[in-house]
């Protein structure tokens, strides 16, 4: 789609958003509250002390989970002057974040990063946006009403024993808030150099125990530019809406129900050059990546006892991607349910599993792109059990779990793990823990044949393995977390990776090929790369005064290594592709009750095989309440560089780098 016809998309939502808003003022003022916002940092304790479920499935207290997890509350992503999750996840110790353009992003854990990072397992409200096409994420099409997030939860390490194959170097789980928290009318316009984004959102009572609300976004991001200073046609214009409702049920049944939903569209480009065959010439164009689709989950809950209860969830979700080289589109069906018993003893188990059905549809081949099946119907089904034992009450606790699926590429997986907490005290805990994860091959390795280069009479093609087998990890992590004082506090971790038959392109032979006749120097996928990598991230939290919270975290990643003999097609560069060290400081400072300024600084080395330097960046935000319900901010991004690259694939010629400009805008939010 050209920018006109993006533009003319947008004078078409701004009408639906106008109309939606309009309607929405006529709403009796009977039902309308206004939703409750805290714009004053929590304290350390306080955090320490919030509620994450990612880890055991269950609620636990942050300071007592046994692994290395993050938590980004509400407020620290509406303070970070974030406008998209990804940006939200630079905060995180431990993950690597990197832009490609102005909506594509790479986003890992512990390594291995790039935009199409296939070791990462992402969620929304327990909803996976796993992609089977190529086993990762676009984050180009992850969003909502930030406003809505309740917090995201990142888990650093493996999360296989309980969410399953691909949960490989970490888990995101992105939580969104009841609608019960989200009642009354908000409303938001984001203006600046790089972005405009629309934001409508309206919550309500279904009953006495009954509530919902609905949402509409509009999303213009503008074009950056290459390098070499011309227009790098990556614009993004995005048009989102969905819903959620929860209500308890009558009667003595003490059950809770969850409905929600999202729809979805999304225009955005690149500058692509694809080989000609038998011929030198390459072919450059401006590329769309037209994206939609669309989502709907119910869960229901019963509690049992005070610490027993049943839970059942159910969603079906439709994407659709197409973009110059490839058109697909997926159907995904799943259905998970979760029993916790009652403490037994020295015993508390949770058992729970599910069935997934997944069919997707590939566009007819093309003298560049082939497959095996232009259809595919996938098949998974699991189950796990988790026990938490009680060693000595109070002070020592270990975990057993493993999860068990079984897949249609590679059969039976199993993902063991074990992990051992000491509460020292009511202040300070460690815990240390070994585990198995895998990464289940993709639909790109196991059956597309894709044309990366020619010259006459010759080709470099890439061509699948239906024999590929799975990525295995085992993973040793120790961490450490304690309350110093009511006002400090801090969480280590470290890790010891060990990685066996990931998956390589390495040299396959020399083929003739048909349609036009050639020569191909083949490349495919192989089992034939081992790694280690260690390190460790370290995070403090310290609430120097009631106005004024300090923030600091450092990240260190080694990876080693060993490709194939001779290996020609990268296997090592890995190696090369994540920052060694990270370091994140950042200020929360309210000058007064109505006037905030929040500085974020950033400090990543150098990425030698994405051509990236060491790179200094500085975010800040003034945020003025001007009165209740109506707060204006202003930010600024990357405030010490006017443009600069952050990621470059080094052997991907085929997609032009784009150079991401500095990004300064305001943002009018009023609450009624």
């Amino acid at each position: 789609m050209s920018r006109s016809a993006r533009s003319s998309v947008k004078w078409w939502h701004s009408i639906f958003l106008a109309v939606a808003y309009a309607a929405v003022l006529y709403v009796p003022s009977d039902v309308r509250a206004t939703e409750t916002i805290d714009n004053f940092a929590l304290s350390p304790e306080q955090l320490l002390n919030a509620t994450v479920t990612s880890v055991s499935k269950t609620s636990e207290k942050l300071i007592d989970a046994p692994a290395a997890i993050f938590v980004l509350s509400n407020e620290d992503i509406l303070r970070s002057g974030a406008t998209s999750i990804p940006e939200a996840l630079r905060l995180v110790p431990g993950v690597q974040v990197a832009r490609d353009n102005a909506g594509i992003w790479a986003v890992s854990v512990r390594g291995f990063n790039g935009s199409l990072d296939d070791k990462l397992l992402v969620l929304i409200d327990g909803r996976p946006v796993y992609d089977p096409l190529f086993a990762g994420v676009y984050w180009d099409i992850q969003d909502m009403v930030l406003e809505d997030i309740d917090r995201i939860e990142v888990i650093r390490g493996p999360g296989a024993s309980l969410w399953g194959a691909n949960a490989v170097n970490g888990v995101i789980n992105i939580i969104t808030k009841k609608a019960k928290d989200t009642q009354g009318n908000l409303a938001s316009v984001t203006a600046g150099n790089q972005n405009g984004i629309v934001e409508e959102r309206y919550g309500g009572k279904l009953s006495d125990n009954g509530f919902y609300r609905v949402y509409a976004k509009y999303v213009d991001r503008q074009d950056n530019q290459t390098p070499t200073g011309a227009n790098a046609h990556d614009g993004q214009v995005e048009d989102r809406s969905g819903f959620r409702a929860d209500w308890k049920g009558t009667g003595d049944a003490n059950d809770d129900f969850t409905f929600q939903g999202d729809v979805y569209r999304s225009d955005a480009g690149q500058i692509r050059t694809v080989p000609i065959l038998n011929s030198s010439a390459r072919l450059t164009t401006a590329e769309d990546l037209l994206s939609r689709g669309g989502n709907m989950l119910g869960r229901w809950t019963r509690t049992l006892t005070d610490d027993s209860k049943f839970t059942m969830q159910s969603y079906m979700d439709y994407t659709g991607r197409d973009q110059e080289l490839l058109k697909d589109q997926r159907s995904t069906f799943d259905v998970d349910a979760q029993y916790e018993l009652p403490q037994m003893d020295r015993h508390k188990i949770i058992v729970g599993g599910g069935y997934r059905y997944s069919v997707d549809s590939l566009t007819s081949p093309t003298p560049l792109v082939t497959f095996t099946d232009i259809g595919e119907k996938t098949q998974l089904f699991s189950s796990f059990v988790q026990d938490k034992i009680t060693l000595v009450p109070k002070d020592w606790f270990l975990t057993l779990g493993s999860k068990l699926e079984h897949n249609d590429y590679t059969g039976f997986e199993l993902e063991p793990n074990a992990r051992l907490q000491w509460h020292i005290d009511d202040q300070q805990m460690a815990w240390s823990s070994v585990s198995r994860s895998v990464r289940t091959p993709s639909r790109l390795e196991e059956a597309l044949h894709i044309v990366q280069a020619a010259v006459p009479g010759v080709s470099l093609d890439t061509l699948p393995n239906p024999s590929l087998n799975s990525e295995e990890l085992i993973a040793y992590e120790l961490g450490y977390r304690r309350q110093w004082t009511r006002d400090v506090s801090s969480d280590v971790a470290t890790f010891y990776n060990v990685y066996h038959g990931l998956s390589t392109f390495t040299f396959d032979g020399l083929f003739a090929g048909t349609n036009p006749a050639r020569t191909i120097l083949a490349l495919s996928p192989t089992n034939s790369t081992s790694a280690s990598t260690w390190g460790g991230e370290v995070a403090t939290d310290w609430r120097a005064t009631d106005q004024w919270k300090l923030s600091a975290s450092y990240s260190l990643l080694i990876m080693e290594l060993h490709g194939p003999a001779g290996d020609i097609a990268g296997g090592q560069e890995p190696e090369t592709q994540s920052p060694n060290h990270q370091i994140n400081l950042r200020s929360q400072w309210d000058i007064t009750k109505d006037l905030s300024f929040d500085t974020m600084f950033y400090y990543v080395s150098e990425v030698p095989d994405y051509n990236v330097k060491k790179t200094f960046r500085l975010d800040t935000r003034l945020g003025w309440r001007i009165m209740d319900g109506l707060q204006f901010d202003l930010v600024g991004q990357d405030l010490l560089d006017p443009h600069r690259h952050e990621i470059i694939m080094p052997g991907n010629v085929q997609v032009a780098p784009t150079d991401i400009n500095r990004s300064v805008y305001g943002k009018f939010t009023w609450r009624f």
